[in-house]
């Protein structure tokens, strides 16, 4: 069970978080690759997943969003960054025809480091998120996991997700990583 910190939140992010969501990004990403290869990344790979590059792409994400449904939020603790997500509109190709899958929200990032897990930063980043696609109007949210990821696996699992039945690899250089589609149905508002 986690301990709820009353000093926890999750709050829109803001363009002084970048540095820190970049060197998050880095971290958890290099792991999750790491751990879906089975072992170290390449070093070509590795050199390209920065913290400098990766809170670019931050950067650009909270200051200029292609649309208002595109969204990135932080968890803090005290004055800590300990969290981060990330949503937009799913692509609809992934998933089929807009008419039969409308308002399907991607998460396309939440990521908690390792030494900030089990606090229920990443249950918050989820509720918040939740609350945006009801605000939106989605009916579903959905999520790509790299087969061998399996504390995000059980994560989403635990929040009511399921393997949607789509798949795609990604080629690292020396080896591919599988992606699994995850997804949930959302309650219709009352």
């Amino acid at each position: 069970m986690t301990q709820a910190l009353p000093d926890s939140f999750v709050r829109p992010a803001i363009i002084s978080d970048v540095p820190f969501l970049g060197d998050m990004h880095a971290t958890t990403m290099k792991a999750t690759l790491a751990a879906a290869l089975g072992h170290d990344l390449p070093a070509e790979v590795s050199a390209q997943l920065t913290s400098e590059a990766l809170a670019k792409g931050w950067s650009d994400s909270i200051s200029a969003p292609p649309s208002p449904a595109y969204r990135t939020l932080t968890a803090v603790e005290g004055a800590a960054i300990v969290g981060f997500a990330a949503i937009a509109p799913a692509d609809q190709a992934m998933i089929g025809d807009a008419e039969d899958n409308p308002g399907t929200i991607e998460i396309l990032a939440l990521e908690v480091p390792r030494n900030n897990g089990r606090k229920g930063h990443g249950s918050r980043l989820l509720a918040a998120i939740a609350e945006f696609a009801e605000q939106d109007k989605a009916e579903e949210m959905q999520v790509w996991i790299m087969v061998g990821d399996e504390a995000k696996t059980r994560f989403f699992q635990g929040a009511g997700f399921a393997p949607r039945g789509i798949q795609r690899n990604l080629d690292l250089g020396t080896g591919t990583v599988t992606e699994q589609c995850w997804y949930t149905v959302l309650d219709p508002a009352e």
